[in-house]
């Protein structure tokens, strides 16, 4: 049986998986939280921290999946430790830094966040992640995120964000790797732009690419189905 790992975002946690990982039950889906961690300052730390915890459950084999900030995680650890993995993948992710403008909109958010704390950050983020479609239709999904996330510690938020402001460009990592990788893009996301990312995949020789073309940012619930068998497809060919 092969060993999915999916990886949780920025500003969420593991439970983010469950519509989408009981649609997996062919696999062994394995959903690591630190959405609660203070202790590692860098994306590398959370590869490192990871590593040594796939190790402390048995995995010698696994495919990577990483959602936005689990994205940039996953690119770390393919980089650090690319012979435990049978391939990784962008989900709602990018493997690009920051721009400029991004850099200046990030400091806005981070003193906003010690100024005020993580609960108003996610009121204010949650709704964005969504299509604006999606979240007309369905305003409790919305308001069920805002509500759960809205609880998690501020200290941790923090960290996982100054994390993300530091990470540097990883595209090398792409063109490098002799892995397969999947991208799945959301063609309604506000965080991770379509028309900005999309061109990763041309970066690496064994790409498949999902194109979502009515979610935004949180594909695992916008388009349940479709990611589904999207990883699936993806790793009975890999």
């Amino acid at each position: 049986m092969k060993t999915l790992v999916l990886l949780h975002g920025h500003g969420v946690d593991s439970k983010i998986w469950e519509p989408l990982s009981t649609k997996l039950s062919d696999y062994q889906v394995l959903t690591p939280d630190y959405s609660s961690e203070v202790a590692y300052q860098s994306i590398e730390a959370y590869a490192d921290w990871l590593y040594q915890w796939l190790i402390s459950v048995g995995v010698e084999k696994c495919t990577l999946l990483g959602h936005s900030m689990g994205g940039y995680i996953a690119l770390a650890f393919a980089e650090k430790y690319p012979d435990l993995l049978e391939g990784f993948g962008l989900f709602h992710s990018t493997a690009y830094a920051d721009d400029e403008a991004k850099k200046e909109q990030r400091k806005k958010t981070l003193a906003f966040m010690e100024n005020h704390g993580a609960a108003a950050f996610i009121r204010q983020s949650g709704p964005n992640m969504y299509a604006e479609e999606f979240a007309e239709k369905n305003p409790e999904i919305v308001k069920n995120h805002v509500e759960r996330y809205s609880q998690l510690p501020t200290e941790a938020v923090i960290t996982g964000f100054k994390a993300i402001m530091n990470r540097p460009d990883r595209t090398h990592i792409l063109s490098e790797t002799s892995l397969p990788v999947l991208f799945i893009f959301g063609k309604q996301d506000k965080l991770i732009v379509f028309e900005k990312n999309i061109g990763l995949s041309e970066l690496t020789p064994k790409a498949s690419t999902v194109i979502l073309t009515e979610a935004g940012h949180m594909g695992m619930i916008e388009d349940t189905d479709a990611c589904a068998d999207s990883i699936k497809t993806f790793l009975e060919t890999n």
